[in-house]
């Protein structure tokens, strides 16, 4: 069984309130942008680091 499968089955046994719930629960991730930045975004940090005088 997938994940996706035993999902399923846990929410069609929910009341339709409880399974909005969770509807809403899996969107959020959704709207948010990725966190994670790019290598090349990371390579310029570093560059930038040591750039500074310490």
């Amino acid at each position: 069984m997938t994940i996706a499968d035993t999902i399923y089955q846990h929410v069609k046994a929910l009341p339709i309130a409880k399974v909005l719930e969770v509807l809403h629960f899996v969107e959020f991730p959704e709207s948010k942008p990725d966190s994670t930045p790019e290598p090349a975004a990371n390579e310029a940090l570093v560059a930038f680091l040591h750039s500074l005088p310490v």
